[in-house]
């Protein structure tokens, strides 16, 4: 009888394992995907930044021969805001996910499901930032039209 209930007992903290590694397999592929994310919206918004400073140089032209310079004035600054914006995101970014990522890998549940909420908060900053990255070009380029 005592060798049943040990190997009940057994059998029931294998499956508890089990699922365990299971669940925290799942958070990880839900944390790695997340992550991913949050990447493929900077990687596309990254290449933009190189517009720029070419954008900034011919509104300053404009606007220094123009009798109506606040608009390309206000452009140019919006520019320079979201160039800031990029900055600032990506050095956050990194300090807080990338040079930590190895340690994912090590977290259990609790863990993994924090760092995913901190994701999600940091998706919707990386689409704040594109928003803000992509309106301040796309004025620029209509005003220097």
């Amino acid at each position: 009888m005592k060798l049943i209930y040990k190997a009940a007992l057994l059998l029931s903290f294998a499956t508890l394992a089990h699922s365990c590694a299971e669940d925290t397999s799942a958070k990880k592929k839900e944390y790695d995907n997340l992550f991913h994310e949050v990447l493929d919206i900077h990687d596309e918004v990254m290449p933009k930044m190189a517009d720029i400073p070419e954008l900034s140089k011919q509104l300053k032209t404009i606007a220094d021969t123009s009798a109506s310079a606040e608009k390309y004035m206000q452009a140019e600054k919006k520019l320079q805001e979201a160039d800031k914006v990029m900055m600032d995101w990506m050095h956050s970014f990194s300090d807080e996910f990338v040079k930590d990522k190895a340690e994912v890998q090590k977290m259990d549940n609790e863990q993994l499901q924090q760092r995913i909420d901190a994701l999600e908060e940091e998706l919707e900053d990386v689409k704040a930032m594109q928003e803000k990255v992509d309106s301040s070009i796309e004025n620029a380029e209509n005003l220097i039209q």
